[in-house]
């Protein structure tokens, strides 16, 4: 009798993928209970997360009073020793003064202007209404019956009678409030949560590091590094430069609209500054609302110049003090950069729109570096180490060697057979 060989390896890999079929299967005939369960983990664990937001935001000016404070106390070592604490301590005051500045001065003014434009709502409807119905529809009416359509639309849409419904929701309004509180509750847990991650850091990223030194290459490790700190410096001064440049364009709209004697000139100027945060679409879509609004408003004059001067602000802002601003950091491709927005607005919403550039950015440079360590026979590792100048790359291992004399002898065949 023959001993029976078994071979166990075989049978293990066949049991893992009959599990992980099994768990594929079940997850995806449960995807509602799970997606259900990880978005109740994710708002509970919400305010963790704007934590790490607030200390991310505020990680660098932190780290530069940091710097400030040693280079000052450096012949008081009981100041020099609490920096960290008095830097964090700087900034946050810091931030609740300009944010009470700025709500003290601009937020009167904008309570009145969206007041006024609620009540001018009501105005607005109506030239909407006779703009519309007093346009020729001719041959199109015949086709589509448009004006049929426009006469029942504004039969049934009665104003008063939705701003009535409107006002009979107060569980709506008092569920609001609800959340409105829960909501400040996390964002006073999560400045709290980011005051102790901006304090001990430095303990939270070694062991971070530790855990990836476990489970980790160090060419790898290597590589990672580099991109981790490709994302946060274009991840930052997008950040930044972006908000920079909205309080720039939001400033200047508003005194230009001021100027021309637009109604709602900081309520408009505001939302011309939000906009602007989002690249390439959203001060479009601003503006022609802002124009629309002072044709109706203030009248064709007013329009005109309002629409004429907007846009030398606008092009002045997109080509001069935007790249200024921004330096060289993001110059991609532009579509890429539309691709990108398309992207990120489809599965994110606004907040993928705005964060689709850097991110488009980063992807780039990733395979900008793929790409030319395929060019030049190089591991990505070691095209990385060449990137952030290591010295000399070490050698590259056997395997990759053999293949590499192969393409040369291939290549070089090739170009004998040319010839």
């Amino acid at each position: 009798m023959k001993k029976l060989q078994i071979n166990w390896l075989l049978w293990i890999q066949g049991l893992l993928f009959v599990a992980a079929a099994v768990i594929v299967f079940n997850a995806i005939v449960n995807i509602d209970a799970i997606l259900s369960t990880i978005g109740a983990f994710f708002s509970v664990i919400s305010p963790v997360i704007m934590a790490a937001v607030i200390a991310y935001l505020l990680s660098r000016p932190c780290k530069w009073v940091e710097k400030w404070i040693k280079k000052v106390a450096q012949k008081y070592p009981i100041i020099a020793k609490r920096a960290r604490g008095l830097s964090i301590l700087l900034v946050f005051l810091a931030v609740i003064w300009i944010v009470y500045a700025v709500l003290s001065f601009l937020f009167p003014l904008l309570i009145s202007n969206i007041i006024d434009f609620i009540d001018f709502v009501p105005y607005l409807y109506n030239e909407v209404e006779s703009f519309v119905t007093d346009i020729q529809w001719s041959a199109l009416d015949e086709m589509f019956s448009i004006e049929e359509a426009i006469d029942e639309f504004f039969t049934d849409f009665d104003l008063p009678t939705v701003i009535g419904l409107a006002t009979q929701y107060l569980g709506a309004i008092t569920n609001f409030a609800i959340s409105t509180a829960f909501w400040l509750f996390d964002f006073v847990l999560a400045v709290i949560i980011s005051i102790y991650v901006l304090l001990y850091k430095d303990v939270i990223f070694a062991t971070i590091g530790r855990i990836i030194n476990l489970i980790m290459r160090t060419e790898n490790i290597r590589t990672l590094k580099y991109y981790v700190k490709q994302a946060d410096d274009l991840f930052y001064k997008f950040i930044g430069a972006q908000f920079l440049d909205a309080c720039i364009m939001g400033t200047g709209s508003i005194l230009l609209l001021w100027a021309l004697n637009v109604r709602f000139a900081v309520f408009l100027g505001i939302l011309l500054g939000v906009a602007n945060m989002i690249p390439k679409f959203g001060s479009i879509f601003a503006s022609v609302v802002v124009i629309v609004l002072t044709f109706i408003t203030g009248g064709i004059n007013q329009g005109i110049l309002t629409a004429v001067l907007l846009t030398i602000w606008q092009q002045i802002d997109g080509n001069i003090i935007g790249p200024i601003i921004m330096g060289d950091a993001l110059r991609i491709n532009p579509i890429l950069v539309f691709f990108s927005l398309l992207v990120g607005a489809a599965y994110f919403g606004l907040l993928g729109m705005f964060l689709s550039i850097p991110a488009a950015a980063l992807v780039n440079i990733i395979l900008t570096n793929i790409i030319e360590a395929k060019e030049t026979m190089q591991l990505h590792s070691d095209q990385v180490a060449s990137k952030i100048g290591q010295g000399r790359c070490p050698p590259p291992p056997p395997k990759f060697k053999v293949r590499q004399e192969r393409f040369r002898e291939r290549f070089q065949k090739r170009k004998k057979l040319g010839s």
